[in-house]
């Protein structure tokens, strides 16, 4: 897909795939966001902190696109799409440093992977949220997403809550 990467921009905003070479800024971005927000992020096994760099490298490549959001070339965000099957991806991994926020450019997020899902062929997207992230609600119902349902989940903050799960079919 690299020949036919994709990028959207809103005035000093640009979003664009990352390139493979770009692990590091993938990384880098990753780890600010679990580090300022761990109540917005799930437990994984390993500690994303602890991945080595090979791991990283893995991470960007397919089945996993991975954007970035700039400002003016510097990087504020980023967002990726996870491909489950040849007809179904898992939206995730989305963040915008909190001086950002309330610029609508979640929607930038969610517009360059649908455009990359329809350019994928893909039939159907889902997506999660911890249940009491009502940005991220506000985000998936602008787009369309149905729910399906929810399930409990131990977050990087400590603590236990529910995750919700949203579909939409293209």
């Amino acid at each position: 897909m690299e020949d036919k990467q994709l990028q959207l921009e809103k005035g000093d905003f640009k979003i664009r795939q990352l390139k493979e070479n770009e692990a590091q800024l993938y990384k880098a971005m990753r780890l600010e966001a679990i580090k300022t927000e761990p109540a917005m992020f799930r437990v994984s096994n390993p500690p994303e902190a602890e991945l080595t760099d090979i791991e990283w490298e893995q991470r960007i490549k397919n089945p996993r696109l991975v954007y970035g959001l700039f400002k003016n070339n510097q990087p504020i965000g980023m967002t990726s799409m996870l491909l489950l099957n040849p007809e179904e991806a898992y939206l995730g991994q989305s963040y915008i440093k909190k001086e950002f926020r309330g610029q609508g450019l979640s929607s930038l997020l969610y517009q360059i992977r649908m455009q990359s899902a329809y350019q994928l062929g893909l039939r159907r997207l889902s997506v999660s949220h911890r249940k009491s992230n009502l940005a991220s609600k506000a985000a998936n119902q602008r787009m369309g997403f149905i729910f399906t349902h929810e399930e409990s989940m131990s977050w990087l903050d400590g603590t236990t809550e529910d995750v919700l799960y949203y579909v939409l079919d293209l």
